[in-house]
């Protein structure tokens, strides 16, 4: 398999962890010591971890892919700034495959959801001028404040791919966003379920940070940017099977390998979509199969 490159654009990320150790691109904002390292902000590294934790403690994803970190402080605070825009059209730049934008606006309408201009256009440009014209794969969280991804102009965004929360009944929690951009959704935690309520993930923290009591690794990763992260890897896996495949390709294998989950309440059309699931929960272990190339069938000889 190739080795994938995944560009995490958050709001930090430890990129001297451990469990990332020889699998580091310079990432942005170039800098000559601690490239994206900010043990202030722990999501982009909890984000990170899900996706590409060595094994040391943890196992992400895709253990093997290369971390290209995108850190765009203003994520701490709003969505919107032109930092966020430049993050992504550097990651397209700079070789990356998957582009994982675990973040969303908070409780958006018609103004506060909007994509602004500059960011539409960075899209654009990963979507289309990435890979070297197949595109970059992105993903981006559905939210957690239970609104209609209509009016959410980043997940909502054509060619993205928009990635939802399933317990562990495969049901939805209240806090997922919902609708017709919906794509797909991963397992993640759901406050309101008494099965669900503590299945959060166990992925990396950023070092000597005292998050939540724990050092290293937390314990309580969960909600829509763990499920984000999680298909991202699959994305991943996707591409590392089959690096010729385009942005659009990768989308339609993610969707043939998705389970409809909860199908009596999901309210799947014709198509198999559901404005609560998506096309379902991917399968991590068929995805990859599904995208690896299919040998040339020999006609047989004429006799």
């Amino acid at each position: 398999m190739a080795r994938t490159v995944v560009a995490i654009v958050d709001e930090g990320i430890d990129d001297q962890h451990p469990e990332f150790a020889g699998r580091v691109i310079a990432g942005y904002p170039p800098r000559t010591l601690g490239r994206s390292r900010d043990v202030r902000r722990s999501h982009g590294t909890n984000v990170a971890g899900v996706i590409l934790a060595g094994g040391r403690a943890v196992t992400g994803i895709v253990p093997r892919a290369l971390l290209l970190p995108v850190a765009v402080p203003a994520l701490s605070m709003k969505v919107g700034d032109p930092s966020e825009a430049e993050g992504l059209r550097w990651a397209a730049d700079h070789g990356a495959d998957v582009i994982c934008c675990a973040w969303a606006p908070p409780s958006p309408d018609r103004n506060t959801g909007a994509l602004p201009d500059h960011t539409r256009d960075a899209l654009d440009y990963c979507l289309t001028r990435g890979r070297r014209g197949k595109g970059c794969v992105v993903v981006f969280s559905a939210g957690n404040d239970g609104s209609d991804l209509a009016l959410n102009g980043y997940a909502s965004y054509p060619g993205v791919i928009a990635v939802g929360a399933c317990n562990v009944h495969g049901r939805h929690p209240a806090y997922s966003g919902w609708g017709e951009a919906l794509w797909c959704v991963a397992p993640s935690n759901d406050p309101a379920d008494r099965d669900s309520r503590w299945k959060t993930y166990t992925t990396t923290a950023p070092m000597g940070s005292l998050a939540d009591g724990e050092v290293f690794y937390t314990t309580r990763f969960g909600f829509t940017s763990a499920a984000c992260a999680v298909v991202a890897g699959i994305c991943a896996l996707i591409l590392a099977a089959n690096p010729r495949l385009t942005a659009a390709e990768v989308r339609a294998v993610l969707r043939e390998s998705c389970d409809k989950v909860d199908v009596e309440s999901g309210s799947y059309d014709e198509r198999g979509h559901s404005p609560l699931y998506g096309y379902g929960r991917p399968d991590t272990a068929r995805a990859p199969q599904l995208a690896k190339p299919r040998p040339l069938q020999r006609a047989a000889p004429i006799r």
